[in-house]
């Protein structure tokens, strides 16, 4: 036990001097030790990436076949970790409390597997997309049953737990990540992976209480907090909505009807969000769905007009061929052959090439045209 806690302090020491240096992304992999020091080491990996833990292995394997990988970097004052690892049970008891008493919310979203989680006498099971939290000042336990990966944010207390209207209430609880403000959350918070290491300090505190505004939402938030923060959470919810838009365009419903029902607002509500953004929700759709055919027709080997209007949710090839050519200048199919020429210099007065055109859609940019609201 003495060994196990001045390892943890001496962790515990450098990890605090490189967060405050706002350092790179930190890695950890189990794979390089030898297979009788995996197991051990892994506790002092968590021990440096999360807080004091105690990780006990499934019986069903064996320290030889186990395998961990941890990946963090901070956030403002949130660090945010991603973890793979294999079945375990991992607990935070009384006397890893009296070790290392730290206040911490640690808000986990499962990216596979799943976790049952209890603490505060409540118990849940966590499925993929979900999240919950743990409050580190309270024992708590979590069994991972399988091959598990979860993206953590290890957030201050204070800056939850003030936010929350039953905090007691709000751990250890499944938040469905699949609809509501559970999907604005999930979606929220991958986005933060996005985020360049080198972003000033002032972003990242904003995009922090964001996310800590979010997730103080999803779980209830108490009015006062729900007041202050109603401009970042309808800005992470119209970021939301946007994600979700190009991650679905090929689904044939995809529509305000559809997404006013995913995210549990009413239309009034999703309209309202796209008011000040340069095109409305519907546009965006029409928009990235043009922009998506466009790429698939500069490609070698395309399948066709027809076959790329359908597959980007256009089900009449006409109005589509219409849509296309106030878009680009020209029909999809001169377009498609234009590709095969080598350019569009003949077409727009020569104001937009096939490369160059190919070049920012492939890299998923918004568009060489400018986008304005109709």
């Amino acid at each position: 036990m003495k060994r196990e806690l001045k390892a943890c302090s001496g962790i515990h020491r450098a990890r605090t001097g490189r967060l405050e240096g706002m350092a790179a992304m930190k890695l950890w992999s189990i794979q390089s030790r030898a297979q009788n020091e995996r197991f051990s080491y892994w506790r002092e990996v968590l021990c440096e990436a999360f807080v004091s833990l105690n990780p006990i292995l499934n019986e069903k394997h064996t320290v030889i076949d186990f395998a961990g990988e941890v990946s963090s970097r901070s956030l403002s004052t949130t660090a945010q970790t991603r973890v793979f690892s294999k079945a375990q049970h991992i607990q935070r008891r009384g006397e890893e409390i009296l070790r290392n008493p730290v206040e911490y919310c640690f808000a986990n979203f499962q990216l596979e597997g799943s976790c049952v989680v209890r603490q505060d006498g409540q118990e849940s099971m966590v499925l993929p997309g979900d999240f919950s939290i743990v409050d580190s000042t309270r024992p708590y336990f979590l069994d991972y049953q399988g091959d598990w990966h979860v993206l953590s944010f290890r957030i201050p207390r204070e800056q939850v737990i003030s936010r929350l209207a039953s905090p007691y209430k709000a751990t250890a609880r499944r938040v469905d990540g699949k609809a509501g403000m559970g999907l604005v959350a999930s979606r929220f918070a991958r986005s933060l992976e996005q985020v360049d290491l080198d972003t000033g300090s002032g972003v990242q505190d904003g995009l922090s209480a964001a996310l800590n505004s979010i997730i103080a939402i999803a779980l209830g938030a108490t009015l006062e907090a729900q007041e202050r923060d109603r401009l970042p959470v309808r800005e992470a919810i119209r970021l939301a909505v946007e994600t979700y838009i190009r991650d679905h365009l090929e689904e044939p419903y995809l529509g305000p009807d559809m997404l006013a029902s995913r995210f549990k607002v009413s239309r009034r509500t999703l309209y309202s969000l796209f008011e000040e953004a340069p095109l409305s929700v519907s546009s965006l759709i029409r928009e990235l769905r043009l922009q998506r055919s466009a790429r698939d027709l500069l490609s070698p080997g395309h399948p066709g007009v027809l076959a790329v209007a359908l597959r980007w949710g256009f089900s009449d090839a006409s109005h589509f061929s219409r849509l296309f050519k106030r878009r680009f200048g020209v029909c999809p199919r001169e377009f498609a052959d234009f590709t095969l020429k080598g350019g569009l210099d003949a077409v727009n007065g020569g104001a937009c090439s096939v490369s160059s055109l190919g070049a920012t859609l492939g890299a998923g940019h918004s568009s060489p045209f400018s986008m304005t609201r109709p």
